[in-house]
């Protein structure tokens, strides 16, 4: 028996959607990796015909870093309990300031009318509007992960 469950699939998948959007789309992002665009596809597809075709580790590395952020690493701690903070050295030039504060809040508020927005209407989330939701979310974890490597 698999240690991992369908819902879990699927978060996988979705992360690597997003962090191959991040990347620049499967078409930007299949030049500087070694898979090609229907592969990178394949990855992100939860239907029956895809449900066990997954990243593999170099191309989600890969992704996570042409994104500029861990969004497929943040989802696999995420799902065993744990969560990614960026290393203290990696930002010792800067530390933190005033213009942090702003920017994290700014960046907060974003992600917060994202799903205001999603909730007014009807009071429930579509897909499209879990995917903005999604898209801010994944800035406002990059920016938290930054801000924190700066404390």
């Amino acid at each position: 028996m698999r240690a991992i469950f369908d819902e879990n699939d699927k978060k996988l998948k979705a992360a690597t959607r997003r962090a191959i959007k991040a990347a620049g789309g499967s078409d930007s992002f299949a030049h500087v990796t070694r898979v090609s665009v229907a592969q990178l596809s394949k990855y992100g597809l939860a239907s029956e015909d895809h449900t066990e075709t997954f990243v593999p580790i170099d191309i989600a590395l890969e992704a996570d870093l042409e994104a500029g952020a861990p969004i497929i690493a943040s989802e696999l701690a995420r799902l065993q309990g744990f969560r990614l903070v960026r290393a203290a050295d990696e930002d010792a030039g800067h530390k933190l300031a005033f213009r942090d504060i702003s920017s994290i809040g700014l960046t907060f508020s974003n992600f917060q009318k994202a799903m205001h927005d999603a909730l007014a209407d009807d009071g429930s989330v579509d897909d499209a509007e879990r995917q903005v939701i999604q898209r801010h979310g994944d800035k406002m974890a990059r920016a938290l992960i930054e801000l924190l490597g700066r404390v």
